[in-house]
């Protein structure tokens, strides 16, 4: 007994000690949260090319997430019209008037599907789920033209601020050129006030650049879908597209697809409203049981038509027509809509393209010869301080103009694209 007593508590030794760790362990995790409810620091995004920041946000885009759920409904209705209808049971009470004598019966009833309904509403269905796969295609089309567009915004403006910085630097330098000359009483204060204006204007535009670059890189990270606490840290390039394009927009696009895919549906759904002008049937079976009865069990079969005499479903299929009718007119609409919209788009880019060809060939070589001219005046202290800051604001305006060009001869470019049906082929996930 005593043998049993030390072997019990040796057993329950090592039982404690090979559980002792496991509060701790319990601790760790619990002071570590792991798994879906719980809240882990957001890992960095690295986002560095247009094409990188398109995928991101066809994948993480939160209305483009919501939309997506549209086809899962889309979905869900081909299998409510593919379902057949359930059958009716009924359960009968027979003689209630009198109990010594009563009796009971079941029955059943169903309708099968309509030749013609039953075909064409499940087709409507499947065309339903075409349109709305088209709609999010475009949703996909107009998400990734926005943040082409703002990339090429930032990247444009990048671009503008570099200019702002070495006009700043260029009028830094005349500004302390012009206070040692005063200090030298080679020049007056009032050509040191003028220069001090233009210097103070310089990094005010300066400035507003590099809010309005925030600005829209804050309004490209809602788009792109990026969480709390995560920025972007770019440094794009304004490049233009130089690939040849097709004149007519592409018959894949996604607008189009749908259009016809509607116009499928409500083919479809008029052949079905049709349909339904002619009589149908439901098939009924029946038990009864009366013991008093000269045929105790009796099993009756039977049909029931609906014939339609006074409704032949005219409402319905007006109904069907017109929305017919309305859908091919709005698919012309948007038919026409896009030609017109690849025409003047086409003309569009085309101008812009020689619009900034220009600007380079005319004014690129001036601002790089205006920055030597500049730096040779201040190290030969010949200066004509009206003249100086005049081409500057002239010269960087210019410059300006040349990058705001370019984008706009970028932003024809992708409206374009978006036009012909470029956009919104890859897919994002849900």
């Amino acid at each position: 007994m005593k043998f049993v007593r030390q072997f019990s508590f040796g057993v329950s030794a090592l039982v404690s000690l090979a559980l002792s760790p496991a509060p701790a362990q319990a601790q760790e995790s619990a002071a570590t949260p792991v798994g879906p409810g719980s809240a882990p620091s957001a890992p960095s995004v690295d986002l560095t090319s247009e094409e990188e920041l398109v995928r991101y946000a066809l994948s993480h885009n939160p209305d483009l997430r919501a939309a997506h759920w549209e086809k899962d409904i889309a979905a869900a209705s081909v299998t409510s019209a593919s379902t057949l209808n359930n059958p009716v049971a009924r359960a009968e009470w027979l003689h209630v008037q009198s109990p010594s004598n009563f009796g009971w019966g079941v029955g059943l009833e169903w309708e099968p599907p309509q030749p013609g309904v039953y075909g064409s509403v499940k087709d409507a269905a499947r065309a339903q789920v075409r349109a709305v796969t088209a709609d999010f295609s475009e949703r996909q089309a107009d998400l990734e033209a926005a943040i082409r567009r703002g990339y090429a915004q930032i990247a444009a403006l990048s671009e503008e601020i570099l200019l702002a910085e070495k006009s700043v630097e260029t009028r830094r330098a005349v500004h302390q050129a012009i206070k040692d000359r005063v200090s030298h009483g080679a020049s007056s204060r009032i050509d040191l006030s003028l220069v001090a204006v233009s210097l103070a204007r310089g990094e005010q535009e300066r400035d507003l650049l590099l809010l309005t670059r925030a600005t829209e890189i804050t309004q490209l990270e809602a788009q792109l879908g990026l969480p709390p606490g995560q920025s972007l840290s770019l440094t794009p390039r304004l490049a233009t597209d130089t690939a040849a394009r097709d004149a007519r927009a592409s018959t894949t696009r996604p607008q189009l697809q749908a259009d016809a895919a509607r116009a499928d549906a409500a083919d479809l759904t008029l052949s079905a409203e049709r349909a339904k002008r002619w009589p149908w049937l439901a098939v009924q079976a029946r038990y009864r049981k009366h013991d008093q009865s000269n045929h105790p069990d009796d099993v009756t079969l039977g049909l029931q038509f609906t014939v339609p005499i006074f409704n032949q479903n005219p409402g319905p299929i007006a109904a069907a027509e017109a929305a017919r009718h309305a859908l091919r007119d709005v698919a012309t609409a948007h038919r026409l809509s896009i030609e017109r919209d690849v025409r003047v788009l086409r003309a569009e880019s085309a101008r812009r393209r020689e619009i900034a060809e220009h600007y380079a060939q005319s004014i690129a070589p001036v601002l790089n010869e205006h920055a030597a001219l500049v730096k040779q005046a201040l190290s030969g202290m010949e200066l004509d301080l009206t003249a100086l800051l005049t081409a500057e604001d002239m010269v960087t305006r210019s410059g300006i103009e040349y990058l705001e060009a370019r984008l706009a001869q970028r932003k024809a470019e992708i409206g374009l694209a978006r036009a012909l049906g470029e956009y919104g082929r890859n897919t994002g996930g849900k």
